[in-house]
C-alpha cells in the first residue's frame, strides 16, 4: 500500500471510529464526564510529582509490552472486522458499506458480488497515553497499580491544558479523552463498531478497572517512547489523596 493510501485509509477510520482529522490540535472528549478521576502510583514520589503538575506520558507500544495482563494489554488499539456474507451489487448500500469495511471497492454498475468471510485487522499506532480511572478504590487497584493515589479534579481542563503544552513539544494530528469501553474488538456484518479504536477493551479482565484514557496520536508515530511531560498548569487541577 503506498503512503497516499494509507494515509487515505487512516482518515477513514479515525472518522469511522469517532475521530476525525480537522486539525492538529482537535480534541476529542468521547463523553462529558465531569466528575474527578483518580491515577495511581506504585512509588510516592510519582504521586508528588503529577500533583506539581509533571504528566508521566505512556505509549501504546508500552501498554502492548507490560508482561502483567492486568497492567498490560498486547491487543490495545487493535480492532477485528469480519464481512460475514454478503451478496449483492453497487446498488445495494449494505453490500456497498460490508465492501468499504473490508477494504474493498465497488464500482458503479457492479452485479451478482458476493463477499464471504473477509477479515480486516485494524491497528492504532503508536501513540502517547494517560490512564487513569474514574472510581477511587484502593482495594481493587492498589494492589496492581499502587496504593500512592492522585485526584484529577477536572479531567477536561487538565486534557486541555496538557494538550497545548505537548502540542508545543511534538505535532499532534489527533486528541481524545474518555471512558474506556468494555466490550469486545470483534464485529461483523452490519454491526457497529464497538467504539472508538484505542478506547475499547475486553470486559473480562479490565471492566474492574472502570478506565477514562487520554490518548494523543502524533502526526510521526516512530519511535515514541515514554517521558515527563511538564506542565505547571495542570498541577491546579491535581492534588495527593492518598
Amino acid at each position: 500500500m503506498g503512503r497516499k493510501s494509507r494515509l487515505k485509509r487512516e482518515r477513514r477510520e479515525l472518522k469511522e471510529h469517532g475521530l476525525s482529522e480537522n486539525s492538529s490540535r482537535a480534541l476529542v472528549l468521547l463523553d462529558e464526564h465531569s466528575q474527578s478521576v483518580y491515577r495511581f502510583f506504585q512509588e510516592e514520589w510519582q504521586a508528588d510529582a503529577l500533583a506539581r503538575g509533571d504528566v508521566w506520558l505512556s505509549t501504546l507500544e508500552t501498554c502492548r509490552a507490560y508482561e502483567n495482563p492486568e497492567q498490560g494489554d498486547s491487543e490495545e488499539g487493535h480492532e477485528t472486522y469480519n464481512s460475514g456474507h454478503a451478496v449483492g451489487g453497487s446498488s445495494d448500500p449494505e453490500l456497498v458499506e460490508v465492501a468499504r469495511r473490508s477494504d474493498i471497492h465497488i464500482g458503479p454498475g457492479c452485479s451478482n458480488i458476493t463477499i464471504s468471510n473477509n477479515t480486516r485487522r485494524s491497528v492504532l499506532p503508536d501513540a502517547y497515553v494517560l490512564c487513569t480511572t474514574t472510581e477511587f478504590s484502593p482495594e481493587k487497584l492498589g494492589e496492581t497499580f499502587g496504593r500512592y493515589c492522585v485526584e484529577i479534579t477536572n479531567p477536561r481542563e487538565f486534557f486541555i491544558a496538557a494538550s497545548e503544552v505537548l502540542e508545543g513539544i511534538v505535532s499532534i494530528r489527533e486528541a481524545a479523552g474518555g471512558k474506556v469501553i468494555y466490550k469486545n474488538r470483534f464485529y461483523t456484518g452490519m454491526e457497529r463498531p464497538p467504539g472508538p479504536i484505542g478506547f475499547v477493551k475486553p470486559p473480562d479482565l479490565y471492566a474492574s478497572q472502570k478506565e477514562f484514557r487520554l490518548l494523543w496520536i502524533p502526526r510521526d508515530a516512530n519511535g515514541l517512547n515514554p517521558f515527563l511531560l511538564k506542565s505547571p498548569e495542570v498541577g491546579h487541577f491535581c492534588k495527593r489523596i492518598a
